[in-house]
């Protein structure tokens, strides 16, 4: 990027911070209101976690429609609508009696995580800032690192003194007041694309969206994709009840959830760093080992076991990492031009299969009788991951050139 341009900091901070409280509202508290809402409703875990699965579908079917509206400049519309969704659905759910009624909601929670989670937040930086779109996603995710570092002990103390549904309004007030309001104000209501100086080098032609489903690099990174999603959708609903029943207590559980926030940020920052060593390639292979590395750490955790640090620390720094590759490689590898449709159609397959973690490890659970073959599944998904994405470097290293990737700005 030419040296006279500046990064709009206001409207980048602004974004990041709804990604905060959207992961941290939406995503990250649903493990808290299982226990209370089994305990008034008496309605089974796997009743409450199947919901949470329909809205992970949901979404999955709105991911490229949401992508193709920002692409075509209606990045205010769709994010400022997802987050009022948002906010009445969980307030829909502060009243809910009936169990078809907290399905309903959940799976029009779908379209909502569908307008205001990463996916568009990154195409809106990308449409907004051009080639500063690398530093202005990489200080988003940042930003929403600390999702469930904030929301999970907030959520966890409000149940605690306010009752769960009290709690769910006041998740809903911040969804509305700082989510939807940031997106109306900051987001131009016609989102055109960031010129470029001339100076810059020009894009590469970017493959239509037909020839790159031909490609079996891009199955191969779907898979890899698809099988870090299935934990990294599951594990926020299970890890609570598995470290419980390995003997911690609930506050210790929650202790241990609590550092994977500052270790996804801690990760993403090292990573910003290291790029230039390793390039974004070779920080993805970092990226997936170390999620290997965590999931060996699993089957010796114990109360007395020092483990649990490093094995929350190494999941969050690999999730965190994940995220910024799923957002920055892409283009490196299928070209810049419609980016909110081809991460539309990344996120597509990758949600329709991870919808069904939540149920699928639950339902694991249950067959079994204990989260041992849940930890198993994930060290073999860990694995195969990391061995998909090594066939995508094989394969483009044999047949298929890299395209132009969003450049380093400075």
């Amino acid at each position: 990027m030419s040296t006279s341009a500046r990064m709009p900091w206001g409207f980048v901070s602004a974004m990041s911070l709804t990604q905060l409280v959207s992961f941290g509202t939406i995503f990250y508290a649903f493990a808290l209101f299982v226990e209370p809402m089994g305990q008034e409703l008496g309605w089974s875990k796997s009743e409450l976690i199947a919901a949470y699965s329909l809205a992970l579908g949901t979404s999955a079917l709105c991911a490229v429609p949401v992508g193709r509206l920002i692409d075509l400049g209606y990045g205010r519309a769709v994010m400022t609508g997802g987050s009022a969704l948002a906010a009445l659905l969980l307030a829909l759910w502060s009243q809910v009696e009936s169990y078809p009624a907290f399905v309903l909601i959940w799976a029009a929670m779908g379209l909502s995580m569908s307008s205001v989670f990463y996916e568009p937040g990154f195409a809106v930086l990308a449409r907004r800032l051009g080639f500063l779109a690398r530093r202005g996603i990489t200080f988003m995710t940042l930003v929403g690192g600390f999702a469930s570092t904030v929301f999970i002990p907030l959520t966890h103390l409000l149940i605690e003194h306010l009752g769960w549904r009290n709690t769910l309004l006041i998740l809903a007030g911040l969804n509305l007041i700082i989510c939807a309001t940031i997106h109306f104000i900051a987001i131009p209501p016609a989102l055109k694309k960031a010129s470029h100086p001339a100076s810059e080098q020009p894009l590469a032609l970017s493959s239509s969206a037909r020839s790159i489903l031909l490609r079996a690099s891009f199955w191969c990174f779907i898979a890899s994709s698809v099988l870090q999603g299935l934990i990294a959708a599951g594990l926020p609903i299970h890890l609570i009840p598995l470290l419980t029943e390995k003997g911690y207590s609930l506050e210790m559980a929650v202790v241990a959830f609590s550092i994977i926030g500052p270790a996804q940020v801690a990760g993403r920052m090292a990573m910003a760093m290291g790029e230039r060593a390793f390039g974004m390639k070779g920080i993805g292979v970092v990226t997936l080992s170390l999620g290997v590395l965590a999931f060996g750490c699993l089957p010796f955790l114990s109360p007395e076991s020092w483990l649990v640090a490093p094995f929350a620390a190494l999941f969050g720094a690999s999730n965190g990492m994940m995220t910024i590759v799923r957002a920055l490689l892409p283009p490196e590898l299928f070209g810049r031009e419609n980016y909110g449709v081809i991460q539309g159609m990344i996120a597509m397959p990758v949600r329709l299969t991870t919808a069904s973690a939540p149920f699928l490890f639950g339902a694991l659970w249950a067959w079994w009788g204990s989260y041992t073959g849940v930890m198993i599944l994930w060290l073999s998904f860990s694995v195969a991951s990391l061995g998909f994405y090594l066939a995508v470097l094989l394969l483009l290293k044999g047949r298929e050139k890299p395209e132009n990737s969003l450049a380093l700005d400075g």
